[in-house]
């Protein structure tokens, strides 16, 4: 045999050095076992230290459940009984129907396995099971148990206030629910056991026939299709409260998102609360400029301004999905907006093309079907991963807008497209490039109006220029900040809201919603 080329010596070489850093990475990792102890028995489960947190392994400690994880794209998607979840290893948050868990620290992932903060699995599991997790850092154990649930009484009252009949549901102690509308009824399943006042009691009320109390769920049916509906909570005694009034004309029906956990409660009828998406970030730059610029930067610019804005002007409560240079991956943004029950939702980007002169304006509210060839193509460029694959739109587009029955909201949605398209071609004195349709990832599952602009090109060296001006990002503030204005006085009128301006209530340890610096998402 002859002696190895210096070329084959190199080779082995960096084999060796790639399976010493391996090595090194799990030794830093600390590796070991956990138990996961289920009504079924148990499960080990391998595990790493990180940061002094123990991680899980993901894969392992969901089949413990009798559920599986998926790899897709850069992040995960886990099936557990009739739920999903997504999260990937850039995020703090992972995505749970319209919901977000925010988690100690972002998921780790080794040679294709992700490996979570036990708290991840204490807050997931009781959302798909009836039951409770622990977890005990010094015998390394999860522990699940069955869920014991306190028997409730319940009070009930059906009261006419101004046009507005308010139904309050009263517990001895707080009651796990969720809260439906079908039909001409809504529907409240309860979780707890219930000590019913009656089995079904008749009303003289002009919006509501009857109550029912069946096993674990009680029924409000109406007189009428014509009602919506507003639900929250209140504490201490806990109650289920109910106002409901003639719907306006081509009003967006009524879907109730109560949480067994409000972070705040949302009483008060009009746009008060508007989320703000900046394109992009991390290291999903977004589109480049010929001179550098990068999407995630000049969005991001802009969406400060324009918070700052419409909180001073408007009196807004205003979110932003990201304020900072950070990875939030599509379904998060609008699981973000849900969560705070926003009012309105408007995600910035820029827009790209092959034509350094195209320019202007483009504003898009969802569609299953594009409205054109370049609408499909701007759509199929924002839904793109990190890694440079597609995102499966349009089977979770699909799939989303039946559960979430988003169709609901897709009027809405045109109408504000509309009035944000004409205001930056009014003020900006830019081509009117329309208002168009597609399956923007982003927009799907926003459970209120949502918009999508590409407030110019920058791919356009002349827009560019303008883009990296501050007082042009100031411009576009400011007339984003009009069409909201405009919209939110159109939809207010048709509401039957009054002209007074109220802000919106905060979440519990927020500052005051009409500061000029916009909440954070991330808590950092």
């Amino acid at each position: 045999m002859g002696v190895p080329g210096v070329g084959a010596m190199k080779r082995v070489l960096v084999v060796l050095l790639v399976l010493l850093a391996v090595a090194t990475l799990v030794l830093a990792q600390g590796i070991g076992r956990a138990t996961v102890r289920t009504p079924n028995g148990d499960r080990e489960v391998m595990t790493i230290q990180q940061r002094g947190e123990t991680l899980l392994a993901a894969d392992e400690t969901i089949a413990a459940f009798g559920g599986r994880i998926t790899a897709e794209g850069e992040g995960f998607r886990i099936a557990l009984g009739a739920m999903e979840a997504i999260f990937g290893p850039d995020s703090r948050f992972a995505v749970v129907r319209d919901d977000l868990i925010e988690m100690a620290q972002e998921p780790v992932v080794i040679e294709g396995r992700a490996f979570l903060p036990s708290g991840f699995f204490r807050e997931l599991i009781p959302r798909a099971s009836g039951l409770d997790v622990t977890w005990d850092p010094a015998s390394r154990l999860l522990l699940a148990r069955p869920r014991t649930r306190e028997v409730l009484s319940a009070q009930v009252s059906v009261v006419d206030l101004q046009g507005t009949t308010k139904i309050v549901i009263q517990f001895s102690g707080a009651a796990e629910h969720t809260i439906t509308r079908t039909g001409t009824s809504y529907l409240i399943q309860l979780r707890n056991t219930v000590r019913a006042p009656f089995a079904e009691q008749a009303y003289d009320n002009p919006r509501v026939s009857r109550i029912t109390f069946r096993d674990g769920e009680i029924g409000i049916h109406l007189r009428g299709a014509a009602v919506a509906g507003d639900a929250y909570e209140l504490q201490n005694p806990f109650r289920i409260v109910l106002d409901l009034k003639e719907a306006p004309e081509g009003s967006p029906a009524y879907r109730p998102q109560l949480r067994t956990e409000p972070r705040f409660q949302q009483t008060l009828p009009g746009v008060r609360t508007i989320v703000l998406d900046p394109g992009h970030g991390g290291k999903e730059v977004g589109a480049i400029g010929p001179n550098g610029l990068m999407e995630k930067d000049a969005t991001l610019a802009i969406c400060r301004k324009l918070a700052a804005v419409l909180s001073s002007r408007l009196g807004l409560r205003v979110i932003l999905t990201r304020n900072e240079d950070e990875a939030i991956t599509l379904e998060q943004r609008t699981a973000l907006a849900n969560h705070y029950k926003a009012d309105l939702f408007l995600s910035v980007h820029l827009n790209a093309a092959v034509m350094k002169g195209a320019r202007g304006a483009e504003t898009y509210f969802l569609s299953v079907e594009a409205s054109d060839e370049l609408a499909r193509s701007a759509a199929e460029r924002e839904n793109l991963t990190p890694s440079g694959s597609r995102s499966r739109a349009g089977s979770d587009l699909n799939l989303i807008l039946w559960e979430l029955a988003q169709q609901e909201y897709l009027k809405e949605s045109s109408r504000f497209a509309e009035i944000v398209q004409e205001e930056m071609n009014r003020a900006l004195g830019i081509e009117n490039r329309g208002v168009k349709q597609a399956p923007f990832k982003v927009l799907i599952g926003a459970t209120m109006p949502a918009a999508l602009v590409e407030v110019g090109f920058i791919t356009n060296p002349d827009e560019e220029a303008k883009l990296l001006d501050e007082g042009f990002q100031g411009t576009i503030a400011s007339t984003l900040a009009s069409a909201i204005e405009r919209y939110k006085t159109e939809y207010d009128v048709r509401m039957g809201v009054g002209g007074a301006r109220v802000a919106a209530p905060a979440p519990a340890g927020a500052g005051d919603p009409a500061a000029a610096e916009p909440e954070r998402t991330s808590g950092r």
